[in-house]
């Protein structure tokens, strides 16, 4: 038997292993000493939430997923606070903790835990000198990883949503409904609310900030608790929330006497950097020889606001300086995006 004969035969039995399914459920696999449950932490903000009153989240359903296919009861305790979730481990309340990657306490916690394998920005802790459960993650997340299921699941909680240009639809986003029905309290079109939505979360429903701002409106959870909403991660109690906030900033700017496309600007404006900062741009844009009621006017004051020269003779000012770029970058990008939404989105 020539060389080229034994490489076909390897490649022969190569093709017939890679054929066969994977199957977690072994013990060369997933022995681990015997166990029959496990029990997790999630300490990444959008990981776990509740829908109608099920639990739901990328983090529960790839945590659920692990413990289906390794064929164990999986009890998951989703704690808010990345360190508590991690001290949860170290106390031995729980098996697995996840969470984001780096992460501080980390340090202080060296030799106390062991970390799987990163996926995207987060990793699954177990404690030390529980080797075999580790193993058992890093084969499993290394497999899932690159699986369609793994795609699929990122898709649904981290898809954003666009439309094509010069193409006609008569939808946005999966949330149009819930979208459309608070538009209307606002008495504004759904496609601009649409676009501050887009420009808040991209659609992701689990978005969550550095400062806590949270789901689609990236409302934080004071604003939410002032308007009765308990679950910033339902799809509509977080609009709703948000609509409630931009409502309130839109009647006040009313009551100023701003005309219709100012009350539009003044209103992304605040509901980008708050109401009482964007009472000091109208201070000094006034207090310069600017109109404090033409959002343009305002605009073309507010880079002036990071000088401190300026500002430290500004006594009138409740917060001092404001690079405000990025507020005027806000107002700009939700009116384009409305603008393309107006031209391929149909109104019914």
């Amino acid at each position: 038997m020539n060389y080229r004969s034994l490489i076909a035969i390897f490649l022969l039995v190569l093709l017939g292993f890679l054929a066969e399914p994977v199957s977690f459920v072994d013990d060369s696999f997933c022995h681990l000493s015997g166990r029959d449950s496990i029990s997790a932490s999630i300490g990444v903000k959008g990981g776990i939430y509740y829908s109608k009153g099920f639990p739901v989240g990328f983090q529960y359903e790839l945590l659920s997923r692990y413990a289906d296919d390794m064929g164990l009861f999986m009890d998951i305790d989703g704690a808010y606070d990345k360190d508590e979730s991690i001290v949860m481990l170290v106390n031995g309340d729980v098996d697995i903790a996840a969470f984001c990657y780096p992460d501080s306490l980390l340090d202080s916690l060296e030799g106390s835990i062991l970390l799987s394998r990163p996926v995207n920005d987060f990793v699954w802790g177990v404690r030390r000198g529980d080797d075999k459960l580790l193993a058992s993650i890093n084969l499993w997340l290394g497999v899932f990883e690159s699986s369609n299921d793994f795609i699929e699941l990122r898709r649904r909680f981290f898809r954003s949503y666009s439309v094509k240009e010069g193409q006609m639809t008569r939808s946005i986003s999966p949330y149009d409904e819930i979208v459309k029905k608070y538009s209307k309290g606002m008495e504004w079109d759904w496609r601009l609310l649409s676009a501050i939505i887009c420009k808040e979360s991209r659609f992701a429903v689990s978005a969550a900030s550095k400062r806590g701002a949270m789901g689609l409106m990236q409302v934080v959870a004071s604003t939410a608790d002032h308007y009765g909403v308990i679950n910033l991660l339902d799809p509509e109690q977080n609009v709703k929330a948000g609509t409630s906030h931009l409502i309130s900033i839109k009647r006040r700017y009313e009551r100023m006497g701003l005309d219709s496309v100012n009350v539009v600007k003044f209103t992304l404006a605040a509901y980008n950097a708050g109401e009482s900062r964007i009472d000091d741009c109208i201070a000094f844009t006034f207090n310069n020889g600017g109109n404090g009621y033409e959002w343009e006017d305002v605009a073309g004051m507010i880079p002036l606001m990071s000088d401190e020269k300026l500002i430290g003779e500004a006594g009138y000012l409740n917060h001092g300086l404001f690079k405000g770029k990025e507020t005027i970058r806000y107002v700009s990008d939700v009116l384009s995006l409305y603008d393309d939404y107006c031209k391929v989105v149909f109104v019914d």
